[in-house]
């Protein structure tokens, strides 16, 4: 059953919602999904922070942090953050192209399934808010000991983080049936 973009799915027994209906569809996702790429792509390359303590000035990316945090003897920290800030939310938009660019041209994906069940697994990596809440935590503890500046990295962080939740509640589980009933 297809729920209508404002239908609600209520439970017989409970009344509780089981479904919602929504708005957006295969080509407004997509349009989402592409606008998150190109944030995610700013978010680690342009400048996260930037400290300025007794006339020296330190800016700081994300891809730079993760080095720097290996290279000061804390490998965990610097794999967990490359898998949790930069490869999961890179799965995540990938795999959610792959989907929508082909349901966007009128086509399904032959792997539409696999796409699904590694897209269910690899959003539960995506930290990009936790990501955004700790550099701004950050930022505010800093300012007792140095000059800290929000970079334009940050601002991206901020900007991903709401384009993916905007993404992930939209879902694409809506998409599905309306696919296969046409083929």
């Amino acid at each position: 059953m297809t729920l209508l973009p404002a239908g609600v799915a209520h439970c017989e027994r409970c009344d509780a919602v089981i479904a919602r209906g929504h708005r957006l569809g295969a080509d407004a996702l997509l349009a989402l999904t592409l606008a998150a790429l190109v944030v995610f792509l700013i978010a680690n390359g342009a400048e996260l922070i930037t400290i300025r303590l007794r006339g020296t000035e330190v800016a700081t990316t994300l891809p730079m942090a993760i080095i720097a945090a290996w290279r000061d003897g804390a490998p965990v920290v610097a794999i967990l953050a490359t898998l949790t800030a930069i490869v999961a939310p890179l799965v995540v938009i990938v795999l959610r192209l792959l989907i929508l660019v082909p349901l966007a041209l009128g086509r399904v994906p032959e792997a539409m399934g696999w796409y699904f069940r590694i897209l269910h697994e690899s959003t539960r990596w995506n930290t990009v808010p936790v990501l955004g809440v700790g550099a701004l935590l950050s930022l505010v503890r800093m300012s007792d000991l140095a000059q800290a500046s929000a970079g334009p990295g940050l601002v991206a962080i901020g900007t991903l983080a709401v384009l993916l939740a905007a993404i992930e509640s939209a879902g694409l589980q809506h998409l599905w049936p309306v696919q296969h009933e046409t083929v």
